[in-house]
């Protein structure tokens, strides 16, 4: 089952050799590296790497996701949904955009779907996701997404905050993100949300498994 998923604005679909040379120049780019926790396939024969390590698991739908807008080919993103701690029974949700992608809530947009996906086609009951504690756009981003701090760790020896997410939680707020509070303490629908028809179908579709 190979994956492809889109939402009002992007496409996410399984990377491949196309996206080698795209890929390492994402990694090459010091502000999106020093985000990251886990290794840096900035050249083209450590992104073939990644390449080679993602086919199992885009066969069995999630993995590694390239990022497109949907009127365009060139990659602004990956976005993820991979074994935590090796652990293929709990996946964690993690992305990164090029910077001029960073406004815009598109990040957000991308790891809905993905967040839809996993709770709903993969029939997943919890997530999570780990950032380095000076990721300073992280917490925030993924407490719209309803995910919940969990605990601190380390993963390839550096210290990260885990943050988690239940299918439930994330049909009780209805399968998008949060709004955002403004200083007036009105609600500013400033985040782009999933295509309507997907997240319905979601919604249907985890329901279901959830009456199982």
């Amino acid at each position: 089952m190979t994956a492809v998923l889109l939402t009002r604005r992007l496409l996410l679909r399984p990377v491949a050799a196309e996206h080698k040379g795209p890929i390492a120049a994402l990694h090459a780019d010091r502000r999106v590296a020093a985000q990251l926790v886990d290794g840096i396939p900035d050249t083209p024969d450590k992104a073939d790497a990644l390449l080679r390590w993602n086919a199992p698991m885009a066969a069995r739908g999630y993995g590694t996701f390239a990022v497109h807008h949907l009127d365009s080919t060139e990659l602004i993103g990956l976005f993820s949904l991979t074994p935590f701690e090796g652990d293929e029974a709990l996946l964690e949700l993690g992305g990164k955009l090029r910077p001029e992608a960073w406004r815009g809530g598109l990040a957000l947009e991308a790891a809905a779907a993905l967040i839809d996906h996993a709770f709903g086609t993969l029939g997943r009951a919890h997530l999570v996701s780990a950032f380095h504690p000076d990721h300073r756009s992280a917490p925030a981003s993924l407490a719209r997404l309803g995910f919940t701090e969990e605990r601190e760790g380390r993963l390839f020896g550096r210290p990260v905050h885990i943050m988690s997410l239940t299918r439930d939680a994330w049909i009780a707020q209805g399968c998008r993100p949060r709004r955002p509070i403004r200083r007036d303490n009105r609600s500013d629908d400033g985040a782009a949300a999933v295509d309507a028809r997907y997240t319905e179908r979601t919604m249907a579709m985890t329901a279901k498994r959830m009456d199982k």
